[in-house]
């Protein structure tokens, strides 16, 4: 059984100004404000909420990856005190997205900014996005210990501990 991977690119379609709404929701299968909003503009763009995916197994290699993955970190993460207690969910995360998007870093080098910059660019903006998402979904946890924690400064600086989670302090 064959696997093949399912790429997902943008691109942008052209409207032709004689459609009706209606004719572009059948036709291109989109919602009625996106509709409206082509027919207005005169374009829409295709898979524009979905993350793109366009795979190159040739020339992506997981060891320079990794490699990669572990430099962003030890530079730019290292006295992030969350980001040490969830170092290799975030150097994994760097790597899957350096995966998927390995064919449009590939495609995208050039003589002054080759595929290792890109890389680097893909592997920090995945762990910097896994890190904001990781402390959005955590430091509402511990809204119980608030009161208990400090019960006048409601505002005040928040702390991070390995072991009680985010403190108000």
């Amino acid at each position: 059984m064959e696997t093949t991977d399912q790429e997902i690119r943008r691109e942008k379609v052209f409207i032709p100004q004689d459609m009706t709404n209606k004719e572009i929701i059948a036709k291109f299968g989109v919602s009625p404000g996106c509709a409206s909003n082509a027919k207005k503009r005169g374009f829409f763009i295709k898979n524009y909420m979905r993350n793109q995916i366009i795979i190159d197994r040739a020339h992506f290699h997981p060891e320079i990856s990794y490699s990669i993955a572990r430099q962003v970190f030890w530079k730019r993460f290292r006295r992030h005190p969350i980001a040490l207690t969830i170092k290799d969910d975030m150097i994994q995360e760097a790597v899957s997205l350096m995966f998927c998007q390995s064919g449009k870093i590939k495609a995208g080098a050039n003589e002054k900014y080759n595929d290792r910059y890109g890389y680097w660019w893909t592997a920090f903006n995945g762990m910097s996005s896994y890190l904001n998402k990781w402390i959005r979904q955590t430091q509402y946890d511990v809204v119980e210990l608030q009161d208990e924690i400090h019960p006048m400064m409601y505002q005040g600086n928040r702390r991070w501990s390995p072991d009680f989670g985010w403190s108000y302090c």
